[in-house]
């Protein structure tokens, strides 16, 4: 064999057993990238769980304590109808409870931050409840990070509004309860317990004031 003939066979095509090696490299590399990619996945859940998914403004998305109501999914209340004991974990902290209303007159408000009916009424409702002596004010923020906008938390605090607030739950466990479909639903409730007058979404200033009459004349 001429050394013309050796040169074209060392400059032909690879060998079997030189692309099997190729192929084997090629294979632990992409099993090398592919553990990275879901160690990386890993590391990251990992902190998401450890941070418990909240942001450092307490803006939770769910209540930190259990959440309970004395009845279950049903119908709005209507004029008469008792209000159900409920207890849930406070925006601010603590725990919030209806029956720490129970007693006097009360207005219990349930709203949603995101909500621009919500958010066009609250920053009347709060003030004017609030100048009623011997009337209490609660409410339930739900629905928390259902649709864009400000957590309760910022909401409350670009408003400037002081308002107790109990925080449902992701099922929505005291907003069913207490037959809620729309925002807001605000319940005038007697001081024995029972609803006075219900409105549903956005009410004006004027209608608000005569429901709040109505209430401290009962």
């Amino acid at each position: 064999m001429t050394n013309a003939t050796k040169s074209r066979k060392r400059s032909g095509r690879p060998t079997k057993q030189a692309r099997r090696q190729a192929e084997q490299r090629a294979a632990r590399q992409r099993t090398l990238w592919i553990a990275v990619a879901l160690l990386g996945v890993a590391i990251l859940v990992g902190a998401v769980l450890l941070s418990g998914g909240d942001g450092d403004d307490g803006s939770a998305t769910g209540p930190a304590g259990p959440v309970t109501i004395d009845r279950g999914p049903g119908a709005q209340l209507e004029i008469g109808d008792a209000v159900p004991a409920f207890s849930a974990s406070g925006l601010d902290g603590g725990t919030v409870s209806w029956s720490d209303y129970e007693g006097a007159p009360a207005v219990l408000v349930i709203w949603a931050s995101w909500c621009p009916h919500c958010q066009a009424e609250l920053p009347i409702l709060v003030p004017a409840v609030q100048a009623r002596e011997g009337v209490g004010l609660v409410s339930v923020t739900t629905a928390v990070d259902q649709q864009p906008g400000p957590t309760p938390s910022e909401f409350l605090a670009d408003e400037g509004l002081t308002l107790t607030s109990a925080v449902d739950d992701g099922a929505g466990t005291l907003m069913q309860g207490l037959g809620v479909s729309s925002f807001p639903t605000v319940y005038y409730v007697g001081a024995d317990g029972t609803v006075v007058n219900v409105t549903v979404g956005e009410s004006s200033e004027a209608a608000i004031e005569s429901n709040l009459d109505a209430l401290q004349a009962g």
